[in-house]
């Protein structure tokens, strides 16, 4: 079908191997949604699995919110409910309104999060 020469077949028979493995390494990834080695990717964000970007409470998702020290499902869901039925809040410390959320889970996650800073 194409006429090619042996050195040629060689090249794309590799380039075609690395193609799948890149592949698969992603697949790989993507299904295990593993804390794994990501190759070329650094976010200088991170530092010892904790992020630095503080989380904006008034506008977290519940994904967000649940990566908070302390926080589960359920209270993330609280946290978006009371958000949803009081409106924003007006600084950080007004999270102590959501039913479940005292001054120790707060000194907990203060440093974590902000008001739309």
């Amino acid at each position: 079908m194409f006429n090619l020469k042996s050195a040629e077949r060689f090249v794309l028979i590799v380039l075609l191997a690395s193609l799948l493995i890149g592949l698969s390494i992603i697949a790989y990834n993507k299904l295990h949604n593993s804390a794994g080695v990501y190759i070329g990717h650094f976010d200088p964000g991170y530092e010892n699995g904790a992020s630095r970007r503080k989380i904006d409470i008034n506008m977290a998702s519940l994904e967000e919110l649940e990566s908070l020290k302390g926080i589960g499902k359920a209270m993330a869901g609280r946290i978006i409910e009371y958000r949803g039925s009081h409106g924003f809040f007006s600084s950080a410390e007004d999270i102590k309104n959501v039913k479940g959320v005292g001054q120790v889970l707060f000194d907990k996650i203060k440093d974590q999060i902000t008001v739309g800073e």
